[in-house]
Formats: structure tokens, sequence, C-alpha cells
């Protein structure tokens, strides 16, 4: 072959060789002829940014799961991990919680309010996976908030071991948050704050007598707060039971108390030496007793002994306010009546008003806790014969005893162990004279003249006399007591202690030892007390008590001890020892025996705790017409006829 044959063939085959082959067009092609790129699978691709993420709890949305194939091929999305079985997710990649989580009560696996998970894509061949975290805030809008009432729980002191409660289900602290109180009685109980309304205690124990109350013996207070310390008391909670009344201003005068004292914040037991507190005590104790010895007479069935209390002094029209008036008692007990199955003869309604009253009128408190072991005694034994004698087993003597000897029946009858009793009456059966002089000439004894007159003072035993005198009556003309008239300096019969007289603060207590006449005398000057003396008898004789220079009616210290008052003890007004009217009734007392007393219709008044300006009776033989007796303070209370 020529050259130029050569040459044309070479080209030829370069013109071939370009074309491709001898058909088709350019690029690279499936067949894997000459050098053309292969059909490769790229994977899936999670976008994600942020793999830490936070919710607030209470919803279910947690986060979406962002991815993409390069090829286009489908997606598939999958979790796993720790706490993945509390989520789901959505064929587009959306996670939610299958429950809305609670920050207050976290269900991941440690706890803490972080769940961790693992999200997963696939195009069915290749994947691609991430480490997320949801971590779950609080949302405060829910949050309950707690509420602390703190607070002392007494009746005649403080009561430990009580269980105490904001009410859920009234009068019970039943399905009730409770706490239970110390051994003064204070206690601290936490509630969620939308729990509101009255705070109850329940059951617990005096720890100074160990005296048990059960669950039924409750108290309350209807306006609890939680910006200061509070007081539930037998107060507290007779204002409670009485249409949860809030009007303490009343039950502040009709119980006597100061207007100062705070019902709901001041703890009457904290400061006996107080008189306003202790004035508070007292009631506190009385309101136990009374309480308890109402339901061992009477069986309560839709009212209930703290409303009967609270009714029966709202609705009281006189201005006395002891708890132990014999009014009181009585017309407190008479409205039981209304109900068909208490019905007291008049003789029961006498003793019973009488025994309460006279037990009610002893009650104090002081630093001994006479207060505890008064409301033992009082709501066990007081309550038991108050019981017998509805039943009809009590016995005159003893009703008697509790009403006149009302110390001898604690001591002895009852299970007292409270020491030495503080007789708040003790003045009951104290008379007090008035002694000045006229130079050296004679003493002047409640304004009558002790030389000149047969002035005469008549005691028993058991009086008290004293003699009131200034220190410079006493001082210019010492007063002494002799079994012989008119001793003067020689003291011949001269007596003392033992007979019952005390010089130094004038006061002669009569006793079996004290002679039975007495005459007093100035240990200077002769014939002072000349025509004067004192005589002790057993009873008094109508017509030795001189009256007939008083100026109006008398008021007489002491307790009516006959009639429909028995028992009353305080002053008792508008009473003669001479018969005004037909139509007068009359009165004895129990310090005055032998005598009678006549008071006419609808004046007189039974046993108040004050005095009037009526002339108070004594057991003396001569009143003169600008006399001005002088007897102390009185004692338990009465109230009006």
């Amino acid at each position: 072959m020529n050259t130029l044959n050569r040459v044309v063939q070479l080209l030829v085959v370069l013109s071939i060789t370009a074309c491709g082959g001898g058909g088709g067009g350019g690029g690279g092609s499936d067949s894997g002829y000459g050098g053309g790129n292969t059909n490769t699978n790229n994977p899936p691709k999670i976008n994600n940014t942020v793999f830490n993420i936070s919710v607030v709890e209470n919803q279910t949305s947690a986060f979406t799961v962002n991815a993409e194939d390069p090829d286009g091929n489908t997606i598939t999305y999958s979790i796993s991990g720790t706490d993945a079985s509390l989520f789901g997710i959505s064929m587009t990649g959306v996670v939610t919680f299958n429950n809305a989580p609670d920050f207050e009560s976290p269900s991941d696996s440690d706890t803490n309010n972080v769940y961790e998970l693992t999200a997963r894509v696939s195009d069915g061949t290749l994947s691609d996976s991430k480490n997320f975290t949801v971590t779950v805030t609080d949302d405060t809008s829910d949050n309950s908030t707690s509420a602390s009432y703190d607070g002392t729980y007494i009746g005649a002191g403080p009561i430990q071991s009580a269980t105490v409660c904001i009410e859920v289900t009234a009068g019970t602290c039943s399905g009730a948050t409770t706490a239970t109180t110390a051994q003064d009685g204070t206690f601290s109980l936490t509630v969620d704050s939308s729990v509101t309304g009255v705070l109850r205690g329940e059951g617990g124990f005096d720890p100074v007598t160990n005296l048990q109350f059960s669950e039924g013996d409750s108290l309350a207070l209807s306006q609890p707060v939680t910006d200061q310390s509070f007081v539930v008391s037998p107060i507290s909670s007779m204002m409670n039971e009485y249409n949860k009344s809030t009007d303490y201003d009343t039950f502040k005068t009709k119980l006597g108390l100061d207007s100062s004292f705070m019902i709901r914040f001041n703890n009457p037991f904290s400061n006996l030496d107080n008189s306003i507190q202790n004035k508070a005590a007292v009631v506190n104790t009385q309101l136990v007793v009374l309480n308890e010895v109402l339901k061992g007479v009477y069986s309560f069935s839709s009212d209930s002994p703290g409303n009967t209390l609270a009714k029966s002094l709202v609705n009281r029209s006189s201005s006395e306010t002891s708890l132990g008036d014999t009014t009181f008692i009585k017309d407190m007990l008479t409205s039981l009546s209304e109900d068909t199955d208490f019905a007291p003869t008049s003789d029961q309604l006498i003793d019973l008003s009488a025994g309460i009253s006279a037990y009610m009128q002893k009650i104090n408190a002081n630093s001994s806790n006479a207060h505890s072991h008064f409301a033992k005694a009082g709501v066990s034994e007081l309550k038991t014969l108050m019981a017998s004698v509805m039943d009809g087993t009590a016995s005159s003597t003893a009703i008697d005893k509790l009403v006149f000897n009302t110390i001898d029946w604690i001591n002895q009858d009852t299970s007292w162990d409270g020491g030495t009793i503080t007789d708040n009456e003790a003045d009951m059966t104290t008379t007090t004279y008035t002694l000045s002089n006229n130079a050296s000439s004679n003493y002047i004894v409640d304004n009558v003249n002790a030389r000149s007159t047969e002035f005469i003072i008549y005691v028993k035993e058991g009086d008290v006399v004293k003699f009131d005198a200034a220190s410079s009556v006493t001082s210019g003309h010492p007063f002494k007591i002799s079994t012989q008239q008119n001793a003067t300096s020689t003291d011949a019969g001269e007596i003392g202690t033992a007979e019952g007289w005390n010089k130094d603060t004038l006061t002669l207590t009569v006793s079996s030892s004290t002679p039975d006449t007495l005459y007093p005398y100035c240990d200077f000057h002769n014939n002072m007390y000349a025509s004067g003396k004192i005589v002790k008898v057993s009873s008094f004789e109508q017509a030795k008590i001189d009256v007939t220079s008083a100026s109006g009616a008398l008021q007489i210290k002491g307790t009516v001890s006959t009639g429909p008052f028995k028992g009353a003890s305080g002053y008792t007004h508008k009473v003669y020892l001479t018969r005004q009217n037909t139509d007068d009734h009359t009165h004895t007392f129990h310090e005055y025996p032998g005598l009678t007393f006549y008071m006419p219709g609808a004046q007189g008044f039974h046993g108040a705790e004050n005095s009037t300006s009526d002339e108070m009776f004594k057991a003396k033989s001569h009143y003169v017409a600008d006399s001005s007796g002088n007897g102390g303070s009185g004692g338990g209370g009465g109230d009006g006829y």
C-alpha cells in the first residue's frame, strides 16, 4: 500500500474513534463501555443544629427531626435510647411525648427532667442518627403554694398531742392534712394554700393532770390566719358553734373580758399574773367544765353544748357577766327544757343550778395550775353528781356540801390533786368595819360612838371581822381586844393569834378557840370602846339586828340558801329585815343562819359580782342614818330576779 492510502486509513480510524464507535451520543452509560460514571446511593442526613431542647411541662410537643436524602429517596424516622419509650415520632419526623410531662413528677430514667433519646433517619439502605436531650421546665402557673398555720391549742391550759387540721369535712379532721400539738399546746400546720376554712382540733390531753380528751372533744376557730400565731380555745370554739360568729366585742362584753383582750391571739395562760389574762383563763376553764356537765345532764342531738352556752350568753339581758351566775345557769338549763326529753322538776332545776354555779364560782387560775385540776374534777365528779340529780340518785347532803362548802366537797369528794385551794370567795365571810376616833374620847365604829352606845358586833365561827383604820388612828390609840372590858394599859385578858386576833392587820378570824365575848380597847386611853363588844353566836336573832336607822334597802354579801336561787353567791340587792309589802318573798342566807330577809317582787338581784350603793348588811346592833358599810368585793356572781 502506498503512502497515501495509509494516511487515509489512519484518518478514518481516528474519525470513528472520535464518533464513539459508530453510533450513539457521547457521555457515560450503564453499559460500561468506554470510561463512563457508575450509579451510586448517597445516605440521608439530619440537618438539626440544636440537640439540647427545652420544653415547658404539661405539653406533648418535643422537637422535629430535620432530615433530607440527597438522592431524593424516601426517608423513614425512628427513635431509640434511654428514654425513647416515652416518645413517639411521626412519618415527617415530629417527636412528641406519649404523655405530657409533669415537672413536679418527672418520668425520665434518672428523674431529673432531662430526657435522653437518639433520632435515626434511613432511606432503607443508608442512615444517619443524632443524640438529643429534651429538658422539661417548670410551668409556674400550675404550681401549688403552701400555707402555714401556727397557733396554740388550749382548754384549761395547754392541750398536748391533739390533732389539728383545716376542716375538709365540717366538724371533723377526717380526710384533712393534720399536725399534732406539743406539750405547750403549740402547733404548725402546713397545707395547700387553696385549703381554707375552720381550724379544728381533736383529742389530746392536759399534761398537768393527764386528763384525756376523746376525738369528740374538739375545739375550733372559724378565722385562722397565716400572718401571725393564733389561739384555739373554748371561747373561740363556742363562737364557732354559734354560726361561726366573729362578733368578738359582743362575746367579750357578755363574758366580762377586757376589751383589750384578743380572743384569737392572746394565750391567757401565758401570764396569769395579769388580771386581764387571768380572767380569760378562768372563763376558758369554766367553759371546759360547763360543756361536759351539760353533756352529763342532757343528750344533745341537733344542738350542741357550745351553741347552747353561746345563745344563753347573747340572750342575757342583765349586765351580769359571771359564768357562775345562778340565774344564768338556771336560764340556760331552762332553755334546754324546750326539748320534751329534758324536763327536770323544780327541785332538780334548783339543785342543778345551785351545784353548777357553786363550782363555777370557785374556779380560779394560778401558777400552780389550779385551772387544770378544777377542769379535771369538774368534767368527772361534778358531771357525775349533776347527772345523778337528773336520775334521782343524788343525796341532799352531797348537794348542800357542794353548794355551801364547795372547797370541802372538792377536797374530800373528788380526785383533786392540786394542793391547797385558794378560795376566791374568801371575803364572803369577811365583814369590814370602819374605825376612827374622836381624839382620846372614843372610837367611832361604822359611825357609831362605841363609848356611849351599846354597840354589839355579832359573829359566828368562820366569820372574819376586819377593822379598817388609818395609821394615824392606831398609832395614837393602839387597838387591842381583851376578854375583859376596858382592859386599857393593863392588857388584862388580851387575846392574840391563838384566839384568832391579828393585831397588825386588825383582823379577827372567829374559830372554836375564840372566846364568846370580846372587848376592844385602846392601849393608851380608858373607855374609848366602853359600851361596845363582840359576841359570838351560833345563829343570829332577828330582833337583835337593828336596821331601823338604815336609809333604804340593804344588800347582803353571801350565798342564798333556799328557794329557786339557791346557790347564788355574791351580792344580793334590795332586801330588808322587815316585811315591806304583803307580797314580799323571803330569802335566807347560808352565812346568816336564823335571819330571814324580805324582797319586794321584781326588785331583787341575787348573787351579783359587784356591790351597789345599797346599805351593806352587817350583823350588828346599831346602824345610824349616815352609816356607810364597807364590804369589799363579792364572790361568784348572780343576776336579776
